[in-house]
């Protein structure tokens, strides 16, 4: 539990990292909902509900779709946008399979891939690389 609480609080910093002027209204929503999403996911994970996993990843999955996700449009990011949807299908994945062992392996890749998109967006801003 301990390490699901500090996973929590990394999304949570990476999410103000990534914070900018830069980032829409809508946009931010955007990403409150998926932080929103993804804390639901840990608590469903952590008392072994799987039907709500199952929802909470798909709507996860969903908020990929939205117009506001590809709001950038940079090759990295595009890169970056993939990889967390292939972990979140994985997530999706592995959690069906009602799997104690993958399903936290998974719900890690899926926070990983928030962090690391973030990071990208945070040290891209400062280089100025991205403009609004």
């Amino acid at each position: 539990m301990r390490k699901a609480i500090q996973l929590v609080v990394m999304l949570g910093a990476a999410f103000t990292l990534a914070a900018s002027p830069a980032q829409t209204p809508d946009l931010g929503r955007l990403m409150r909902d998926k932080l929103d999403h993804t804390q639901k996911i840990l608590e469903a994970m952590v008392t072994s509900d799987w039907a709500t996993l199952e929802v909470q990843t798909r709507e996860l999955e969903q908020i990929t779709s939205d117009p506001r996700w590809m709001v950038l449009k940079y090759p990295e990011y595009a890169r970056h946008s993939s990889e967390f949807v292939h972990a979140v299908q994985e997530l999706r994945r592995v959690a069906a399979l009602h799997d104690l062992e993958k399903t936290p392996k998974a719900f890690n890749a899926v926070t990983l891939q928030c962090v690391e998109c973030h990071r990208y967006l945070a040290r891209a801003r400062v280089a100025g690389d991205l403009k609004p």
